[in-house]
Formats: structure tokens, C-alpha cells, sequence
């Protein structure tokens, strides 16, 4: 959490109202969970772990050391690489306009476990439709200086780098969050998103607006070794008068994966 958001809070100019914001502060100033409402934080089994001799992931500790939220699995288990950056969460939230037109967020929270400052990621985005070419805007909601480079455009494809500064030291974590506009919806409505590394923590949202009939939705898991599997029991969804809502959430994937998510609706532009 960066100075100027926690003077925010203290002044009063905000108010805490998500749960992971108290969870921040129960790991940055180790007030035990119970205090605030909360369930047994990650820190605390590390502590009593230390205490008692037990094993710590590492991994573990560092992420709850800086101050990140994440679902953990037992000790060991899909033990995210040292020698990389990983990324704890990614959130991608889609809007979806009455007539197709897409405002796409992506929000990443990434550790660098390198042993040499992160300067850059490299990312891509393709819609089969688009309104011209892409946008990709970075939000206020990053933590440090986030410059888009354009590597590569084509109609609906774009390959860019987020340029960070300052660098992130390793061990340390930053929030990198950034908006893409431009891309449409028309015939089909679906989202393949790429795993570009080990990711802790992954949702996909879809908020459609128009909707006039929700006919279901599907999603797949493919694996680096091709194989593919079912996730469609991962899936929530809610119609409200026009609007749908549908989620997916998956944990623990590994790079070079990939996760499809599909949705069937009836629209008023139809």
C-alpha cells in the first residue's frame, strides 16, 4: 500500500470497505486476524510454524511479507519457482457494451523472485473484432510508473511491454493495472486468456450489458502438455434485468497455460 493511499485513509478522504484492504493491514502491522474480523491470516500459522520448528514455504513467507492476500495450498504443494516473476493474482474484468463494444481491465500483482531488478513485462491482447486499433491505458491504481511500448500491431493484435519504474528489487512486489479499449464482441463471445507464468491466484469476469436472454456458459483448462479438462464447475453467473455477470476463478496454474471461457447470450442489438 503505497504513503499517499494510507494518508488517504488517516485524513479520511477514504474509507476501508473491501476485505482485502483489512487484510493488508492485518499483515503490515500483524494484528491477528480475529481482531478484525477476520479468519487466521497466512502470517500467523508462519509464526506459530517458526515457533513450533515447522517448515515455512518460502514463497509463502515473502508474499505475506509484502503484504499480499492469496490463497495458500499445504506446505510444498505447486510451490511457485524461484528464479522468475510469478504472479500472485491476475484479475481480467470485461465490460461489454449494448453493442459489443469491450472495455477490458487487467490488474496483476507480481513478486520478482529473479535475483536482478524487474524493468519490464511483456504481454499481448487480440479480439477478433475491433473498433480500429487498440488502446492500452495504465490506471492510477499501479504503485509505480507504468509506460505501454508497442512492440507489435495488427488488426485486433497487439504485443506490448509494461516498462516499471522504478525497477522492482527482487523479492518485492508491485501492481501493474492498465485498460484496453477498442476490441468488440459481435458474433462470438468468448475469452482465451494466456498464462504467461506461474500464477497463484486467477479470475476472469464478464459483465455483459443488453442482455435480453443467458442461454449458459462453458470453460476449459488447457495444459501445457496440450491436455485439456473442464473447469465449468468454477463458473457463477447472475442476470439482472439485462445485465449478466459471470466469473471464473482458478488457482495454482502453471505457465503456459490456458484458460477458455465462453458465454451464450441473446442481446437487444440482435
Amino acid at each position: 500500500m503505497t504513503p499517499s493511499r494510507v494518508g488517504d485513509y488517516v485524513k479520511g478522504r477514504a474509507q476501508v470497505r473491501q476485505q482485502h484492504v483489512i487484510e493488508r493491514v492485518s499483515h503490515g502491522l500483524r494484528i491477528p486476524g480475529e481482531m478484525l474480523g477476520l479468519a487466521p491470516q497466512p502470517w500467523e500459522e508462519n509464526r506459530a510454524a517458526e515457533t513450533t520448528g515447522a517448515a515455512v514455504d518460502p514463497v509463502r513467507a515473502v508474499a505475506v511479507d509484502h503484504g499480499e492476500a492469496v490463497p495458500w495450498d499445504e506446505p510444498g504443494d505447486s510451490a511457485l519457482p524461484f528464479g522468475d516473476a510469478v504472479e500472485l493474482s491476475l484479475k481480467v474484468d470485461i465490460e461489454v457494451g449494448p453493442e459489443g463494444d469491450v472495455r477490458l481491465t487487467y490488474r496483476q500483482v507480481v513478486l520478482n523472485l529473479t535475483g536482478r531488478p524487474l524493468t519490464r513485462m511483456v504481454r499481448e491482447m487480440w479480439f477478433e473484432r475491433t473498433r480500429g486499433r487498440l488502446t492500452i491505458t495504465p490506471t492510477d491504481a499501479c504503485d509505480r510508473q507504468i509506460a505501454i511500448q508497442r512492440l507489435y500491431d495488427t488488426t485486433g493484435l497487439s504485443k506490448f511491454a509494461c516498462q516499471i519504474s522504478p525497477p522492482v528489487p527482487p523479492g518485492e512486489t508491485t501492481v501493474i493495472e492498465y485498460v484496453c479499449e477498442g476490441g468488440m464482441f459481435v458474433d462470438s463471445t468468448y475469452w482465451r486468456q494466456a498464462i504467461a507464468r506461474p500464477t497463484r491466484d486467477f479470475s476472469l469476469s464478464v459483465t455483459q450489458h443488453g442482455v435480453t436472454e443467458f442461454r449458459g456458459c462453458g470453460a476449459i483448462e488447457q495444459h501445457p502438455d496440450g491436455s485439456e479438462n473442464s473447469v465449468t464447475q468454477h463458473t457463477r453467473w447472475s442476470l439482472d434485468e439485462d445485465r449478466l455477470h459471470v466469473t471464473l476463478s482458478r488457482q495454482d496454474l502453471h505457465a503456459n497455460q490456458y484458460v477458455t471461457l465462453r458465454w451464450d447470450v441473446v442481446h437487444d442489438s440482435a
